[in-house]
């Protein structure tokens, strides 16, 4: 298959060869912005009558 062929335009390589950490501990200060965050996903989602996830409802109590 050459590189001008119509094939090759459908194949794909992958975005992101390496994989995410799954538990990655985050700083003082990224974590106070999750709060603020999760803060403003809980106020947005009551003004438009959506359900919070119960995770962001946890994090959105915690203090900064």
């Amino acid at each position: 298959m050459s590189a001008a062929s119509p094939e090759h335009r459908l194949v794909h390589a992958p975005r992101n060869g390496t994989a995410k950490p799954a538990t990655k501990k985050a700083t003082p200060a990224e974590h106070r912005v999750q709060v603020a965050a999760a803060r403003l996903r809980v106020t947005l989602d009551e003004r438009l009558g959506r359900e919070t996830p119960a995770k962001t409802k946890a994090l959105a109590k915690e203090p900064i």
